[in-house]
């Protein structure tokens, strides 16, 4: 959002805004510490509104005293705090004050475009907004933002093979292609920022600017491919748009079933990657719910074909992409010495092994996407519905575990090639895969505080300690 690097500097000069910022600092230092004190985020908080009211007893009345840029940048600050803590109806509030200023100066075009710095923070709090309260974007697309990094031919060439192949009803596949053409635009951001030279800043200026708009421009997109997805549920679940019979077909029922989508999993798993890792956003903020819902809902297709929420076991389906290497019983791991035993089935024991390996493409997007997913750790709502009793954590911990064991991924490595042949953030990447590997590996939370930890490991102790009580059969 600040490529020009001048963002702290502006603050500095109006007070609304400067507790604006002050407060959104201190909503993620609680998220990153799990902090539950919010009187620094109160009082700031308050201290703006307090300042923004004041101003607007002055500003804005006519057009001899316009709505400042200062009482812009804080409503806007405002609306990202509301929507980070997860207070939607008061970043409601915000964002339609935040409208009517803009629309006051002329337009978010029109009116701010002698500041590009102003325009981000505009549009950084109406995707904020947006994303937390599954709401289509309020302002329109700035053509002045529009610069984008060059698209790498990573995934499009392998997808449109791969889908060439004859596919089954647990074989996965990617039909929407606007998602795979945003999922290589954030491949060529992700690696940008891989090889960026932090050592000389004044001479990556150029670069940095593209970086920024890049990620202006697939958040906007991604913005509209989640409403347009919102609304074809919405018709199905009213019935409003039944399946219309194709005309080559002739109507008749397709010959073999229909392979697995992923289209909408990878719209969000990218959405959460770009906030997580990109944009810096921390794991255990409110504000990554609504995504993580809607990427819940997103796999229930495939999680639902392939099982992955029962107690797993290897198998394959002939001439399916779901697991084409190291068949049979894999070499034993310490590192993985708590996960069951594997038992090849008759599926694989009847596998076809000399056919050549497919392209492991869609299946590595798909345990990428339940990578991503298990790196928000949002703390579950006290008497929130869920699917289990952990919230949305355990739910995709448990999918990429039984993922894991069902391709056979023993080893951290294995699972670190597969993820990196999709898309890796060096550090951040690694940390996350850290602390993930530790759960399914020992069922260990390294992220939670060290009374929960402690009441965890009681648990697990007493669990123990009751199997072995338990009479053997």
């Amino acid at each position: 959002m600040n490529p020009e690097g001048t963002w702290v500097q502006a603050l500095q000069l109006d007070k609304a805004a400067t507790h604006a910022f002050i407060a959104m600092i201190a909503a993620m230092h609680n998220s990153l510490a799990r902090w539950a004190d919010t009187s620094t985020i109160d009082f700031h908080r308050f201290q703006a509104v307090k300042s923004i009211n004041e101003r607007l007893n002055l500003e804005g009345k006519d057009d001899s005293k316009p709505i400042s840029d200062g009482l812009v940048v804080a409503v806007a600050l405002l609306v990202n705090i509301e929507a980070f803590i997860g207070s939607l109806a008061a970043a409601a509030a915000h964002m339609s004050g935040l409208k009517r200023m803009v629309d006051l100066r002329g337009g978010i075009v029109e009116g701010f475009q002698h500041s590009t710095i102003l325009q981000r923070s505009i549009s950084w709090a109406d995707y904020s907004y947006a994303t937390a309260a599954h709401k289509p974007v309020v302002f329109p697309f700035i053509p002045q933002l529009a610069s984008s990094l060059a698209l790498h031919d990573r995934f499009t060439s392998r997808s449109m093979l791969a889908n060439m192949e004859p596919l089954g009803y647990k074989d996965l596949t990617i039909q929407n292609r606007e998602a795979i053409e945003l999922f290589e635009l954030l491949y060529s951001i992700t690696e940008c920022i891989n090889n960026f030279d932090y050592a000389s800043l004044e001479s990556t200026y150029g670069q940095r600017i593209q970086v920024s708009d890049s990620i202006y421009m697939i958040e906007w997109r991604l913005c509209h491919l989640e409403e347009l997805s919102r609304s074809r549920q919405s018709w199905r679940r009213a019935g409003s748009a039944p399946p219309l019979p194709s005309v080559e077909e002739g109507g008749a029922q397709p010959r073999y079933p229909s392979p697995t989508d992923l289209s909408d999993v990878l719209v969000y798993a990218a959405h959460l990657f770009l906030h997580l890792a990109i944009r810096g956003q921390p794991p255990s903020a409110q504000r990554h719910r609504a995504l993580a819902d809607a990427l819940m809902s997103a796999l229930r297709d495939p999680i639902l074909t392939l099982d992955l929420l029962s107690p797993q076991r290897v198998y394959e389906v002939a001439g399916s992409q779901t697991v084409r290497s190291h068949l049979g019983q894999p070499s034993s791991s310490s590192s993985m010495a708590n996960m069951s035993t594997y038992v090849p089935t008759p599926e694989i024991s009847q596998a076809d092994i000399s056919m050549p390996p497919r392209d492991e493409l869609h299946a590595n997007i798909l345990l990428w996407a339940l990578f991503v997913a298990s790196c928000v750790r949002v703390p579950a709502a006290q008497g929130e519905p869920s699917l289990m009793q952990g919230g949305q954590h355990d739910f995709f911990i448990t999918a990429l575990k039984n993922y894991c064991r069902m391709r056979n991924i023993v080893e951290k490595d294995v699972l670190q090639a597969k993820l990196r042949d999709i898309m890796w953030l060096h550090s951040w990447c690694e940390h996350q895969l850290s602390l993930i590997w530790m759960e399914i590996a020992n069922g260990s939370r390294p992220w939670v505080t060290t009374d929960d930890q402690a009441d965890l490991n009681l648990e697990m102790n007493q669990d123990m300690n009751q199997d072995v009580r338990r009479p053997s059969l």
